[in-house]
């Protein structure tokens, strides 16, 4: 294309930015803008949402500059800016490193000439604005609710003070977030000279990149008003809304809800486990250290920081099936037919199918802890014992000896009772301090 074209093809972007932006059609009114604004958007902007706006003269070829009125920051993109707009929209770190440059030259610039950097001047006048709202607030009562004054004059800007977001229902994370970024000079120079693909085969091929530009016309739209308007404060309704559907329909939004609903069970199951062992209840413990060990096993191995302590569960998950295998012992070796029978089930109902799941993964401490179970039991073959209890532990044995890691039979996960994130977390925190590390020989 020729630079004729090329610059026509420019100025059309420029006259489309501006007619979506500020919503006026007239195309003569719109030239006008630009030519008074020597084709600077953020100053045509303001030159149509004000009446007899005084639009400060500049230099065609200057970057962009910022000049002090009253105090005050007033912002300008130079024409020839478009011409070395820096693309973030894809990989290329230079651009982005250059942005950040120039960022960080305007700043050191402001700070060697006043001592104080724009930003921070900003700043300090959102915050006293800020106190003096919420002084107001305080007088209103708890059911009245909160809207735009009816007095025109209430809702127009301070020259001194930047323009505000409006909060429209828990959106001071948003206004933040918005602020902070608006007064990134590179970052607002280049939301406002943003222009979504204007071919077809431009336009992003994924869900997520495609969902982007509804947002980043907003935005174009939402900084344009905080540079021009007149406002204290201009509604963002728009742009949160956009932001807020974009995560409700994200499936990787909903993949961190299940992610977060895993690691908070595992949490609970671990945290009871613990519990009950600190009481000695170990046959009751013991199904909630073995979810929790295999339900962790699973945050693990989606990443090294999703899941708790494996060293932790693991050795408690062991000393618990231990401590269960001492206690039906004890029930056989007492000799009572009702103490025999009690034993003999707890081992069939809790210890032997726990078994295949220590041999799973072949570790040392593991094995080692089974080694020790079945020998204990393989100690009363030479004892002497009445004949009932000799055929119970004949039968018993060789459940008790099968080497398969196949898991035949198991329970299901113990029911979880409900907590409130704060009990929740203060009783976690109780029982965390007390179990400590897991010992240097492992038992």
């Amino acid at each position: 294309p020729t630079v004729t074209q090329v610059v026509c093809q420019h100025q059309q972007t420029l006259l489309n930015q501006l007619r979506e932006v500020t919503g006026t059609t007239d195309v003569q009114l719109l030239q006008q803008a630009l030519q008074v604004s020597n084709g600077d958007l953020a100053e045509a902007v303001a030159f149509l949402t004000e009446k007899n706006a005084k639009v400060p003269q500049q230099d065609d070829t200057a970057y962009y500059q910022t000049s002090q009125v009253a105090s005050d920051r007033y912002i300008s993109v130079g024409s020839q800016a478009d011409t070395n707009v820096i693309d973030l929209t894809g990989d290329d770190k230079d651009d982005l490193q250059r942005a950040i440059a120039l960022s960080l030259e305007e700043s050191s610039r402001a700070f060697r000439e006043t001592g104080i950097t724009d930003e921070e001047q900003a700043i300090s006048r959102v915050l006293e604005a800020s106190i003096a709202e919420n002084k107001a607030s305080l007088k209103r009562t708890h059911t009245e609710v909160w809207s735009d004054s009816l007095n025109p004059h209430d809702r127009k800007r301070i020259d001194t003070c930047p323009v505000g977001l409006k909060n429209v229902g828990n959106t001071c994370w948003f206004s933040a977030v918005i602020q902070s970024l608006f007064n990134l000079l590179e970052f607002q120079r280049l939301v406002l000279h943003y222009s979504p693909p204007a071919r077809v085969h431009d336009l992003p091929r994924n869900q997520k990149e495609h969902r982007n530009l509804p947002f980043m016309q907003e935005l174009r739209i939402l900084f344009s008003l905080m540079v021009g308007s007149k406002r204290k404060y201009v509604d963002p309704s728009r742009a949160v809304e956009i932001l807020k559907d974009a995560f409700k329909s994200s499936e990787s939004q909903q993949m961190w809800h299940q992610a977060y609903q895993n690691f908070r069970e595992t949490t609970i199951l671990m945290m009871t486990g613990l519990e009950l062992f600190q009481k000695t209840n170990y046959t009751e413990a013991l199904m909630h250290l073995i979810y929790s060990y295999q339900y962790n096993k699973e945050l693990l191995s989606k990443g090294q920081y999703r899941g708790h302590d494996d060293e932790l569960l693991g050795h408690y998950r062991r000393e618990c099936l231990l401590k269960v295998n001492e206690q039906a012992a004890a029930m056989f070796e007492s000799g009572e037919e009702p103490e025999v029978t009690t034993g003999i089930g707890i081992m069939n109902d809790l210890v032997v199918p726990c078994i295949p799941l220590l041999l799973i993964h072949d570790a040392e401490r593991d094995l080692l802890a089974v080694e020790d179970m079945r020998n204990r039991w393989c100690s009363y073959l030479g004892q002497e014992m009445e004949p009932n209890l000799q055929e119970k532990l004949t039968d018993f044995l060789p459940k008790l000896l099968d080497c398969s890691a196949e898991i035949k039979s198991f329970h299901d996960p113990p029911k979880l009772p409900t907590y409130s994130t704060l009990e929740l977390s203060e009783r976690f925190s109780r029982v965390m301090a007390s179990v400590g590390r897991v010992p240097s020989n492992g038992r």
